[in-house]
């Protein structure tokens, strides 16, 4: 491990010698090991007591070159794999929990609580902020440093969230775009805008309906604010055919066929402000982006060792139904080029991935020297 570089973007993997199920809550040593995947050299290494002894840690995202974690009892911290640095983070406050107890959150719902969790660094050690999404609600709330704040709104759930120029970035379902100044005692949102989009009803129709879900998500590309849409069906089998439900189960069978959710197609749009609309994009150029549970990232190619330029890297952040069967969930992840227009695996894995891949990206200066 101390010949690669951590800089080149990485997905992080359960542990190489994991070869059977193991619940994240057993105290086993192992639980404390994780295995990298880097896409420069396509290789998988095994990075023993990656967690530095948090035993039943769970990752829940990862932001800037650091990964966020719970621990057993469901307490947030923040670990920067290449200095090994921690920082605990205060509990999550009860009223976010309500009415369920600590202990009911740490031992059932710690693992698909929140379901993203970023950071914004700032230049003076030891100063971040931390903004996460949770709850069924889809609620986003942020601790600096010390306090826990929610943000008071009446909006509908949200789907991403992201930090750029010192502010918070928040995508609804229905497409709308918030900005949050949330520097002072009181978060103040400064921008409201619900663009409209410009669909292709043609080159989406085969996506739509019951066989298929969507997902969406918000990156900031420079000056660009960018909407992926990502559709996922809903049962895939092993010929990668979308296949109804009902299809399942034969009458000559006693059990249903399990065919996994799969991602199947992906959308861009670019939000022009002055038209308030969504406007889809046919390429990305020389730019890639990185999605799952991680801060959604854009990145140019020619800074990622091993990457396709135009292309979409993503991993399974369907954290309720990853768990629903073992070979339901845990096996959503690879890379989605724009101009081919189909999904390429980055690793033949027959196994459910438990914990699911998180991509670690490079870190921005600003972070470089944030520690305890």
């Amino acid at each position: 491990m101390a010949s690669l570089s951590l800089s080149v973007p990485y997905a992080i993997l359960p542990s190489i010698q994991q070869t059977q199920l193991i619940d994240d809550d057993d105290d086993d040593p192992m639980t404390v090991d994780r295995s990298i995947f880097s896409l420069a050299e396509k290789k998988r290494y095994e990075w023993k007591n990656m967690l530095k002894d948090h035993v039943g840690a769970w990752c829940i995202g990862s932001s800037h070159g650091w990964i966020v974690f719970l621990d057993q009892n469901g307490v947030p911290l923040l670990l920067n794999p290449s200095s090994s640095t921690i920082i605990n983070l205060p509990p999550l406050p009860l009223s976010f929990l309500h009415p369920l107890t600590y202990s009911y959150f740490a031992e059932h719902l710690r693992k698909t609580f929140i379901v993203k969790a970023i950071l914004m660094c700032y230049s003076s050690p030891s100063s971040y902020t931390l903004a996460i999404i949770y709850g069924c609600n889809r609620k986003i709330a942020y601790c600096n440093s010390t306090t826990w704040v929610e943000l008071s709104n009446d909006r509908q759930s949200y789907c991403d969230i992201v930090f750029s120029n010192n502010h918070l970035y928040a995508l609804t379902q229905d497409g709308s775009i918030e900005v949050w100044n949330i520097s002072g005692p009181i978060p103040i949102r400064w921008i409201f805008l619900t663009p409209t989009m410009v669909v292709n009803y043609e080159e989406e129709k085969s996506y739509f309906g019951d066989n298929f879900s969507t997902n969406l998500y918000l990156v900031v590309s420079g000056e660009d604010i960018l909407l992926v849409k990502r559709f996922i069906g809903n049962f895939v089998n092993d010929d990668g055919l979308v296949v109804e439900e009902g299809d399942l189960l034969s009458s000559e069978d006693t059990q249903p066929l399990i065919c996994p959710y799969k991602t199947k197609y992906f959308t861009v749009y670019k939000l022009d402000i002055e038209d308030k609309k969504w406007k889809k994009m046919k390429s990305l150029h020389d730019k890639i982006l990185f999605l799952d549970a991680n801060e959604s990232v854009s990145m140019d190619a020619k800074t990622c060792l091993g990457c396709e330029a135009n292309s979409i890297y993503f991993t399974d952040d369907r954290w309720e139904e990853m768990n629903l069967d073992y070979m339901y969930g845990g096996h959503d992840w690879g890379v989605f080029n724009l101009q081919e227009k189909y999904v390429k695996s980055l690793v033949q894995c027959a196994d459910r991935i438990d914990p699911p891949p998180i991509w670690v990206v490079p870190v921005p200066q600003d972070c470089s020297n944030l520690h305890a």
